[in-house]
């Protein structure tokens, strides 16, 4: 996956604008950046913590960790804490190289790509969340921030109607996507037959 100015993405991969790519900069970069209100600040604070606690219990969890809690084979076990942005196990292990969620293990226990670059690990399912037909898990390869979520074989209008009536919310982009605290959902790049549900804290 390369950063262009006009992105064109295949069905199966992440839309990565250059703001992204700013994202997964080193952190001292994003202190040189020119002087932001104090909301913007609060944002840009707000969504280093979340990451670098991310970070924190993904090296934790590749250090040999008790293996995840859930059922293998219920669809709750690969999205819980997703609609918070901190879904549990979703990375590869570094111990047995597949990943840490139970349901990704029994199902998807290898990447069905990976974007080394952007150190992302996808993985294709056939998943159902709250209505919305998910193909593919998007997740970190390693331990560092990168974008983790959901690839959604709908135009997004008609996900938005779907989440609006199933969970209350359309996931907009706000403060609270912006302080990665919840995922956005968005067009799938410049197709309009998908979608994407990701959480991409926005630090500019």
């Amino acid at each position: 996956m390369r950063s262009r100015a006009s992105t064109r993405v295949s069905p199966g991969r992440v839309a990565v604008c250059p703001l992204l790519v700013a994202c997964l900069l080193p952190l001292a970069a994003c202190r040189q950046a020119p002087a932001q209100t104090v909301e913007q600040a609060d944002a840009a604070r707000s969504a280093r913590a979340a990451i670098e606690a991310q970070m924190a219990a993904d090296a934790h969890a590749a250090q040999g960790a008790p293996p995840l809690p859930g059922d293998p084979d219920r669809t709750e076990t690969l999205f819980d804490g997703l609609l918070t942005c901190q879904p549990k196990g979703w990375y590869l292990s570094a111990e047995s190289g597949r990943p840490a969620n139970p349901y990704l293990a029994r199902h998807a226990p290898q990447p069905c790509e990976r974007d080394e670059a952007f150190g992302i690990a996808y993985f294709c399912v056939n998943a159902d969340f709250h209505g919305l037909p998910v193909y593919r898990v998007v997740t970190h390869l390693g331990t560092a921030p990168t974008p983790i979520g959901l690839l959604i074989d709908l135009p997004v209008e008609q996900a938005r109607r779907r989440a609006r009536k199933a969970l209350g919310t359309e996931f907009p982009r706000d403060a609270r996507s912006a302080r990665g605290e919840r995922p956005q959902l968005d067009p799938q790049g410049d197709n309009p037959q998908k979608s994407q549900l990701l959480c991409t804290p926005d630090w500019a």
